[in-house]
């Protein structure tokens, strides 16, 4: 979170310590209208995106950007898909997401949803189903909010649970606006057809890391982390530039040639 890297950052600036934070983020998912014909890959990345370790992932895509034309089709889909989420054990064969990590960040989430109502937002969720040996876990359904003002709550703050926050798009150039409009930088992505589109809009997020087509995927071979001069944090996991993090730079320099000196204040 910002709030402990800020302590992170305190704590290290008294010893001189170099730092490397990778905070959190309100990553956003940008769907097009030329992504009609591949709504249930659109569907399951989306999914992917904010529903993968109960939504509990720094780069986690929590707003959804869809384009005015297909919000109908893609938000059938979308809520049918999430009713079918197999919540349960985490080391139970089959299930498809757990419990969030604690009781404090389960009452943190329900106080977030409290909130988006109070703020008009429309929720969409499903009622869990647990066995009796789990009802004192802390389990969350996942949760889909339609109708999110843009300065509300559940569309500016992390909530870092399994609530994705919808609103729809006209142009390329309102998405764009819309999904730099935070203060975080870790993480965006895109999905169209059109892979010069994808380009373009991939050029103007201002994120550490965009996806096209895709969400939530990583290399080790590539750099990870946040955009400078966001609250996601600096320095870089992954890849050379992770490396490099933990390398400090020495220079030797040799005069090659017994004697040699400048003559600046004596002769050559």
């Amino acid at each position: 979170s910002g709030m402990a890297g800020q302590k992170m950052l305190e704590a290290s600036a008294k010893r001189l310590r170099p730092t490397s934070l990778e905070l959190g983020g309100k990553s956003a998912f940008v769907v097009f209208d030329d992504a009609e014909e591949y709504l249930d890959a659109v569907v399951d990345w989306v999914m992917v995106g904010i529903f993968s370790c109960t939504g509990q992932v720094c780069s986690a895509t929590s707003r959804l950007l869809v384009h005015e034309n297909i919000e109908k089709q893609l938000m059938e889909r979308l809520l049918t898909a999430t009713s079918k989420i197999r919540v349960g054990d985490p080391f139970a064969e089959g299930t498809q997401m757990g419990p969030v990590v604690s009781e404090g960040q389960h009452k943190r989430v329900l106080q977030c949803l409290e909130r988006a109502v109070a703020d008009g937002c429309t929720v969409h969720s499903h009622k869990v189903h647990l066995p009796s040996e789990l009802q004192g876990g802390f389990y969350l359904s996942p949760t889909v909010l339609s109708n999110v003002p843009l300065q509300s709550s559940a569309w500016r703050e992390e909530i870092f649970g399994p609530v994705l926050a919808v609103r729809t798009f006209e142009s390329e150039e309102e998405a764009i606006q819309m999904a730099n409009d935070t203060p975080y930088g870790l993480a965006n992505a895109v999905y169209s057809k059109d892979a010069a589109r994808c380009a373009r809009v991939a050029s103007q997020l201002k994120s550490g890391i965009v996806w096209e087509n895709c969400s939530q995927v990583l290399f080790m071979s590539t750099p990870f982390g946040g955009r400078l001069g966001k609250a996601s944090g600096f320095g870089h996991e992954y890849g050379v530039p992770g490396l490099l993090e933990y390398a400090s730079p020495k220079t030797v320099v040799r005069a090659t040639t017994p004697g040699y000196n400048w003559g600046t204040y004596g002769s050559a």
